[in-house]
């Protein structure tokens, strides 16, 4: 339903969808993944913008699953990111729980609220902006 491909494919599993309203999305953060050889090596932690695009990719999924005719087009790219904050640290090892829900939607551009989870506790949450393309 998205383009990404590994190793910046950051969801691995959709496990509710209603299509072009709400999507929720699962991804294991791989402890062997080469980004924590620098982020930071004593201490390794998520970026926070992975878990940016985590949530537009999840929105992705969510649009994209409605079709051309109603999302407008068959990949949505990130366009702007509003609110988002970072509650907690994410480490290797640990399972996200992505949510994404459409709030707004004017012609091509559509305002996604997003939350991600680990363990059952809220670790960010925000909105963005994508466009039809």
């Amino acid at each position: 339903m998205i383009p990404h491909r590994a190793p910046f494919l950051w969801i691995d599993r959709v496990e509710e969808l209603e299509p072009g309203v709400r999507c929720v999305a699962v991804k294991f953060v791989d402890p062997a993944d080469p980004i924590f050889a620098g982020h930071f090596p004593a201490n390794p932690i998520l970026p926070g913008v992975l878990l940016i695009e985590a949530v537009a990719q999840t929105a992705g999924v969510m649009l994209g699953s409605a079709g051309p005719q109603v999302s407008g087009a068959a990949v949505a790219l990130l366009a702007a990111v509003t609110r988002f904050k970072f509650l907690k640290t994410v480490t290797p090892g640990q399972t996200l729980r992505i949510e994404t829900t459409k709030l707004t939607q004017v012609g091509q551009m559509a305002c996604i609220g997003g939350k991600v989870w680990v363990d059952g506790q809220m670790v960010a949450s925000g909105e963005l902006s994508v466009v039809s393309a």
